[in-house]
């Protein structure tokens, strides 16, 4: 506002009548306007009404106490020039009519301060996606989010309070209340105050996961679970899951759903997912049963422990222990597999095993095909396999290679030493790549020649039937292949590396 704003003659009441008669009128003459938010007081100044006498300091402080101004407020500094002016004019009586208006008294705003905040720094759960069709993917949520020990969880900002301010009137001006949330802090989670890497004016609290786990997030909470325990099914209410702890399933992992756990999972329903991927151990209380064992695949890279399976595609790395029945499935075991129950059961399955098989019953009275195949990796099979492949291409490079390397030699030949420098030099490059790519293709080769022997277990490996094998089994190892045409009762094969073939033998419990 400009100290000097002079304002044109008013025709309000109190002014409606101009007089060269000198007067004093201080209640007329001297006024004070108040901004809405109390924070400047600016005096109007009608000098006419002020001709009878100069206008002194204590006129302007008696104006202050008739508006209850404080004067603590007061711009003393300028007070000495304003009854200058205003006196001036009064001398001299020119312009008396115009009024001055002078701001006078002056307050403090309040300083408002900050809000705070919380932030997390990993996605909320459960976001369902729209497909490109137009429906709703409700299983391919993250419903729940994983975090590794010392990962940043959440950084809270407790906020800036104001400041207070003061009216011309002197009254206090308090700035708005300021937000402070509060964190809940839950288990697995510690904090550290530290400079805000974004501004390092701000001093903020970073809270921390103290293990592996998964995070859960409100609003206002952060917590952290070294295990994933879920209540229910696992299916469209969970979304599919993908987390690098142990797994508790409460229910069942139901067909469709989309398991990857990076631990151990534990499911006290079934499993009706051909979906499954396990890095450690599977323990199932209830049994696993698919529909149709040729769409997708249970990979266990531990042990596996379940009531039965039944129409499903299981790759089990560690011990496969089944209390009743494998049956209709495909499965192949680098351990030993074990079917616990007295009546228990492999019928119409594909099995393959690199170590031991245990079963009262191998194959039904049904007479249905059941195979059998034991001793065998299947991994480093596969491993061969593309070992083979990649090795003919490698080799089909060398090939093509050395045609040029005889070309060379033939130049190097009839040069009888007197190359330059340059072609010496290409030569040399030349001659140096192709025998170290010989060199890596060579050991690619042997080690490759040794996954061939690796194929196989090199130790003996045992077939043990504790009550009886059907008609329809057919039992392998390397190229033996035993077949059963009649029904035969608790027996024993043993399997050597060396032998034609193997000896069957009765087998009898401790029992007995």
């Amino acid at each position: 506002m400009d100290e000097n704003k002079k304002e044109p003659y008013s025709n309000s009441p109190k002014d409606s009548v101009f007089s060269s008669k000198s007067v004093f009128d201080i209640d007329n003459g001297l006024e004070l306007k108040i901004d809405p938010d109390g924070l400047i007081a600016t005096i109007s100044v009608r000098p006419y009404m002020l001709t009878a006498r100069e206008v002194s300091i204590s006129d302007i402080y008696y104006t202050f106490e008739r508006y209850n101004i404080s004067t603590k407020q007061v711009l003393e500094d300028k007070i000495k020039g304003i009854l200058a002016e205003i006196n001036e004019i009064i001398q001299k009586k020119e312009n008396l009519k115009e009024i001055l208006a002078f701001e006078i008294a002056k307050g403090t705003p309040p300083l408002e301060g900050e809000d705070g905040w919380i932030k997390f720094l990993f996605p909320r759960a459960k976001r369902v996606t729209i497909k490109e069709d137009g429906t709703a993917d409700f299983r391919n949520i993250e419903r729940y989010v994983h975090v590794k020990k010392s990962d940043k969880a959440a950084i809270v900002f407790e906020g800036t309070n104001g400041k207070d301010g003061i009216n011309v009137y002197g009254d206090v001006i308090h700035p708005k209340p300021i937000k402070k949330p509060k964190l809940i802090v839950g288990k697995n989670i510690s904090s550290s105050k530290e400079r805000f890497e974004e501004d390092p004016n701000k001093t903020v609290e970073v809270y921390y996961s103290t293990c592996d786990g998964v995070i859960f997030t409100t609003e206002n909470s952060v917590t952290v679970s070294p295990e994933l325990n879920i209540e229910t099914d696992v299916g469209l209410e969970t979304g599919n899951i993908n987390f690098e702890g142990t797994i508790r399933v409460k229910g069942n992992i139901v067909e469709g759903a989309v398991v990857n756990c990076k631990s151990n999972l534990f499911v006290s329903g079934n499993v009706e997912s051909n979906e499954i991927q396990v890095a450690e151990n599977l323990e199932v209380k209830g049994g696993i049963k698919c529909k149709d064992k040729s769409k997708g695949k249970i990979i266990v890279k531990g042990d596996l422990n379940a009531k039965f399976i039944e129409n499903a595609n299981v790759e089990v790395h560690g011990d496969l222990v089944i209390e009743n029945y494998i049956l209709h499935s495909n499965i192949h075991c680098l351990g030993t597999i074990f079917i616990s129950s007295d009546t228990g059961s492999i019928i119409t399955s594909d099995i393959v095993c690199y170590q031991a098989v245990s079963v009262s019953n191998l194959g039904s009275s049904a007479q249905l095909d059941t195979t059998l195949e034991v001793g065998f990796h299947f991994l480093n099979d596969s491993l061969f396999t593309l070992g083979s492949e990649k090795l003919k291409s490698f080799q089909a490079e060398l090939e093509e290679i050395e045609p040029k390397l005889i070309k060379i030699k033939e130049v190097i030949q009839r040069s009888r030493g007197k190359l330059d420098e340059a072609k010496k030099l290409e030569f040399k490059n030349y001659f140096e790549a192709y025998a170290k790519k010989k060199k890596a293709v060579d050991v690619f080769a042997f080690k490759l020649d040794q996954l061939k022997t690796e194929r196989f277990n090199s130790e003996p490996v045992k077939v043990v039937v504790r009550h009886g094998a059907f008609p329809g089994v057919t039992i392998k190892y390397r190229r033996q292949i035993e077949k059963i045409f009649k029904y035969q009762s608790s027996f024993m094969l043993n399997f050597f590396p060396s032998q034609e073939k193997a000896v069957m033998v009765a087998w009898k419990s401790k029992k007995d």
